[in-house]
């Protein structure tokens, strides 16, 4: 029987603890909910990176189908779209009649999608019905890093060890404080957003960068197609 690595048999264990207390709080809270559409974006910037500066126009789609009030689960689909990432890569030669080594820019692009499922739980509403609520989701990730290496001279120079793309993703959680601003027909939210890395190696290979994960200050519009009084 093959032998699993003891970090990857923790990582397993903080998976299911971690879907484990989600699910008691998806299953032991009630809070009033009503049938909506919300739409948000904004700017977000990654905290899991110390070397690399990922940041992101993140787009999120939230969908609460349930009609009956005390459901609070919801349905959140977040796409980011990547600004580019500059970062140098050295590459070199043994042609004599050529520089030994050249620094080359390395651009790299990360697209991140995510699929999630939540709960939304009611802390705090004011006199003028604004409210604030904390949302804790799990969901599935998929990233994407697409990396070039500009004015590369393939035929007389060779990075070592370069950066390669990766397209991978797992299992990740989120949590969002969101503050809703109470209008007539339609809310409007302002919503600070951080999710987890995903709960997935990169691979063996060594990389100068790692998963993403995005911290987010978004504002939206919620859009009632079942409004409760």
């Amino acid at each position: 029987m093959k032998n699993f690595p003891a970090e990857l048999l923790t990582m397993k264990h903080k998976i299911t603890f971690l879907a484990s207390i989600l699910f008691f709080v998806l299953f032991s809270l009630v809070v009033n909910a009503q049938t909506y559409v919300s739409l948000a974006s904004g700017i977000s910037k990654d905290v899991n990176n110390t070397n690399k500066s990922f940041y992101h126009i993140p787009v999120s789609l939230q969908w609460n189908p349930f009609k009956n009030k005390r459901t609070p689960f919801f349905f959140e689909f977040d796409y980011n779209i990547p600004f580019t990432c500059k970062s140098t890569g050295n590459a070199y030669t043994l042609n004599p009649s050529l520089p030994e080594k050249v620094t080359l820019q390395e651009n790299i692009r990360s697209y991140i999608f995510i699929a999630s499922m939540g709960v939304s739980i009611h802390l705090y509403t004011n006199k003028k019905w604004n409210s604030f609520y904390l949302n804790i989701l799990l969901g599935i990730c998929n990233q994407y890093f697409k990396i070039v290496y500009k004015n590369y001279d393939k035929a007389n120079y060779e990075v070592l060890n370069p950066d390669i793309k990766l397209r991978s993703g797992g299992l990740v959680t989120s949590i969002a404080g969101i503050y809703n601003f109470k209008k007539s027909k339609h809310d409007m939210f302002l919503k600070v957003y951080l999710q987890s890395p995903p709960f997935q190696s990169t691979g063996d290979y060594v990389l100068s960068y790692k998963f993403v994960a995005p911290l987010q200050l978004t504002f939206g519009y919620k859009l009632f197609y079942n409004k409760r009084k």
